[in-house]
């Protein structure tokens, strides 16, 4: 839903420029207001409706795991991908809460669990993910080796209503991991 609301504002937008485009006035005002229109909805429209449904996923899957209330370890709402991961619709292989215990990191998702031990921990950091794109959204990386194999765990936090919200959000995160992993 999170990828089909935003386009049903925005692309209606984009079919009606093309209709009413004519190449004699290449710069004529209905379709040019469309064609700016497009993009600028798009945007907005990602931003609100991208995570569409993520309140009640954040409280659905809480109650089915157990992490109802504030006891318990400290945990994070997100979106996840393993470098293997590989979708055109979606940029998150599973949603779920990052929890931060002091020897690992564990992810429990809906489909997915992922234990990251800090030991294996190399570095943490940024990377590009399709809402870099429109400058809704990045990663954040946690890289390391386990034996001689690369590892990582990409990481968007879930814990806002909004895209944008996360995006500033995910600097609280990124924060918190980087001391997390540096403490001894």
């Amino acid at each position: 839903m999170g990828n089909l609301l935003p386009a049903l504002f925005c692309v209606p937008l984009l079919v009606i420029g093309l209709i009413r485009f004519r190449p004699e006035d290449p710069f004529g005002m209905p379709s040019l207001a469309c064609f700016v229109a497009f993009p600028i909805v798009g945007w907005l429209a990602l931003n609100f409706l991208g995570f569409f449904g993520n309140g009640w996923m954040k409280r659905e899957l809480a109650r089915r795991l157990g992490f109802t209330g504030t006891r318990g370890p400290e945990r994070f709402f997100v979106g996840i991908a393993r470098p293997s991961f590989r979708s055109a619709l979606d940029a998150h292989e599973d949603v779920g809460y990052l929890v931060v215990h002091p020897d690992r990191l564990e992810f429990v998702g809906e489909t997915v669990r992922v234990t990251f031990p800090r030991e294996d921990v190399r570095k943490v950091r940024i990377r590009w993910n399709p809402h870099s794109w429109v400058l809704l959204g990045r990663w954040i990386a946690v890289e390391g080796v386990a034996g001689d194999r690369p590892i990582r765990l990409s990481i968007e936090p879930r814990e806002r209503a909004t895209l944008l919200g996360n995006l500033f959000y995910s600097e609280k995160l990124i924060a918190r991991l980087r001391e997390w992993a540096s403490t001894s």
